[in-house]
């Protein structure tokens, strides 16, 4: 998908477009990274048995790249620069003289959790001097919203999180990115667990167990994950930068520059290796789905065009898999999503009627004709 709505930013705030697609950029090779690395089967499993049971244990997690981390911070460091930088060109236009090294020094995006600290960081004299952060103004309460006491959670903010993960990575060490089993499932089980649940596990911990001389298939869901400094917690890595980044571009920097968020997002795909005649040219050039939405998509496709080619194989028999096969390697990923998922998800809540009217219809754009 492409974004065709009209730029909004004003000339003195292109440079965020540019930033945007500088931070996907990064995502992506981030991405790329994961998907290597969890392509290659990064668990190894082992069997154990004792008098009665088959046990699967895990022996072993390879470990990750250590570009993984570095990509993580590096994605966050520009997203923590664009809103610093988009809250400099603000002031610096705003104001009818230049800024003095003091007072540009004294332009950044804090991160507090009570609205007590936000009015003292305020009232320092080189930001007071400028006249654009006092209580009350324009400015002051663009910035007001977007700190993290503004939400009953503060420490789960966007902001705060933007913030700790970037003073840790500068200050103290490198992000802490690891990989671990995060979910094990069996495939007969009647109820399927939501998505977010967990079942952390370390190496040489038992993942499955089944009865000698049954056969049982289970599901094993590998997470990379990151750990926020100021609370412990882990969360998965790719979840956490998009979701920040998500932020910074729909909601940060939209607030910070025209105090709105009913805004088409900046869109964030563009390829800025090459040149544009202008910040509108390179606006309507970018795609509006996100490095991290993208992976997502891969993901999910991949898994579904498996999917549906054994469902439609099963129907219409083994003959039928080469067409089926290269139908669905000819569509995209967004398209793969859209054409099978609200069918498949009918059907597990047993609606086959409506499956095999679409199967039907897709055997016709496959160009596979049953015998009959």
């Amino acid at each position: 998908m492409r974004a065709v709505a009209a730029s909004w930013l004003p000339e003195h705030q292109e440079h965020a477009l540019f930033t945007t697609a500088h931070i996907d950029g990064i995502v992506n090779k981030l991405s790329t990274t994961l998907e290597e690395y969890q392509r290659d089967e990064p668990l190894r499993l082992g069997r154990r048995f004792t008098d009665t049971d088959e046990q699967v244990v895990l022996e072993g997690i390879r470990p990750l790249p250590q570009a993984a981390a570095r990509l993580f911070a590096d994605a966050l460091n520009q997203a923590r620069n664009s809103i610093e930088h988009a809250l400099y060109a603000e002031a610096a236009h705003r104001l009818d003289r230049r800024l003095t090294s003091d007072e540009a020094r004294a332009l950044e995006i804090p991160a507090f959790d009570t609205p007590d600290k936000f009015e003292q960081w305020a009232r320092h004299k080189h930001r007071v001097s400028t006249g654009l952060l006092a209580v009350g103004t324009d400015l002051y309460g663009r910035i007001e919203r977007l700190q993290p006491f503004q939400r009953q959670d503060p420490e789960h903010h966007p902001l705060r999180l933007l913030a700790e993960h970037t003073n840790f990575a500068k200050h103290r060490e490198p992000t802490l990115a690891l990989a671990r089993v995060a979910r094990i499932e069996l495939d007969s089980a009647t109820t399927k667990r939501p998505i977010g649940a967990r079942d952390v596990v370390e190496v040489g911990d038992v993942l499955a167990t089944v009865p000698l001389g049954k056969r049982e298939m289970f599901s094993i869901w590998p997470e990379v994950a990151v750990q926020r400094p100021h609370t412990g917690e882990w969360n998965t890595l790719m979840r956490e930068v998009g979701d920040i980044a998500d932020w910074v571009r729909k909601q940060a920097i939209p607030i910070l520059i025209l105090g709105r968020t009913d805004l088409p997002p900046i869109p964030p795909a563009l390829d800025i290796s090459a040149g544009y005649d202008s910040a509108e040219a390179a606006w309507q050039a970018a795609g509006d789905t996100s490095a991290a939405k993208r992976m997502q998509n891969r993901i999910g496709a991949e898994h579904l065009r498996r999917t549906v080619l054994v469902m439609l194989v099963e129907l219409f028999g083994i003959e039928s898999r080469k067409a089926f096969g290269a139908w669905l390697d000819g569509m995209d990923d967004e398209t793969v999503l859209e054409t099978f998922m609200d069918e498949l998800q009918s059907a597990s809540r047993g609606d086959f009627a409506s499956y095999y009217r679409a199967a039907e219809r897709w055997a016709q754009e496959a160009g596979f004709k049953p015998a009959r």
